[in-house]
């Protein structure tokens, strides 16, 4: 059973430019001939691609008594290609969906090859059961390493965002402005309140002027957080000036009880700052 279950192990691997073709012709059966000339390069790296995976499939079949060292090297073969999508921003979804396009092709020419060769049921059984096993790690290793990798840039883009939403910016020796964009959500509000006070304890400031036109939704955590940003700059001996509040902020504030006659309001960040200036 051996010796047969690689001799199908080396047709598939004769085969990877032929498979790999007839996996491209049915990929690309609704391509234009614009689109198919606009991508020809990544096209011809991804037909690549797919020859090196079937040539590492049909070596995996071949050395098929070794299972061990064979899902090793499938492993690794999906860590760099679950990377590589990745790279190229290929989705997910359409990377498994080739998945079927390589059982049936190399499934056909798996058992093609056993009926011209007159190989019993038994050896054909065992080695698409190995087959499809192979595949099934291999489509679970990329995907899993897609996943992560997905994972740690969006917590890299992530914290890349946090570091850019609480901009502390000088305007002289006195004031500075922290302009408030977006939506706020519990972890950028620790963040901003965390970077705002180490700022104008860096800058020295007296006034931090705190601009809420562009928050995008207000709600009760984060009038909470403004609040609590205010209170904890008085505690430093900063004088926190609240603009751009507008009638929705402000309800939301009288709904929790703040009062609001005792937090120092701007009206719009033009008007705070032409103020201030003119009472320095």
């Amino acid at each position: 059973m051996d010796r047969e279950i690689r001799l199908l192990g080396e047709r598939v691997e004769e085969d990877q430019r032929l498979i790999a073709e007839l996996i491209q012709e049915e990929t690309l059966k609704n391509a234009t001939s614009e689109e198919l000339g606009q991508y020809k390069e990544f096209l011809e790296a991804v037909a690549q691609f797919r020859m090196g995976f079937i040539k590492l499939l049909g070596k995996s079949i071949q050395n098929y008594t070794d299972s061990e060292t064979v899902f090793k090297e499938i492993s690794t073969w999906g860590e760099a290609t679950g990377n590589y999508f990745l790279k190229e921003g290929m989705s997910l979804d359409s990377a498994l969906a080739e998945t079927h396009l390589y059982r049936k092709h190399i499934g056909k020419v798996i058992k093609t090859e056993a009926l011209h060769r007159k190989m019993p049921l038994e050896v054909l059984f065992e080695v698409m059961e190995f087959f499809h096993s192979l595949l099934d790690h291999a489509a679970h290793s990329y995907s899993s390493t897609y996943i992560n990798s997905y994972q740690k840039n969006l917590a890299v883009a992530r914290q890349e965002f946090l570091e850019l939403s609480s901009p502390v910016v000088p305007v002289n020796d006195q004031i500075a402005i922290l302009p408030i964009v977006g939506a706020i959500e519990v972890d950028r509000a620790q963040h901003i309140l965390e970077k705002t006070l180490l700022a104008v304890g860096r800058l020295q400031v007296s006034v931090l002027i705190v601009d809420l036109s562009g928050v995008v939704k207000v709600d009760s955590m984060v009038a909470e957080q403004i609040i609590k940003l205010t209170q904890s700059l008085n505690l430093i001996g900063v004088k926190a000036v609240l603009t751009g509040i507008r009638p929705e902020i402000a309800q939301t504030m009288i709904q929790l009880g703040i009062d609001v006659n005792q937090l120092a309001l701007g009206g719009s960040l033009k008007q705070a700052f032409k103020k201030l200036t003119e009472m320095k």
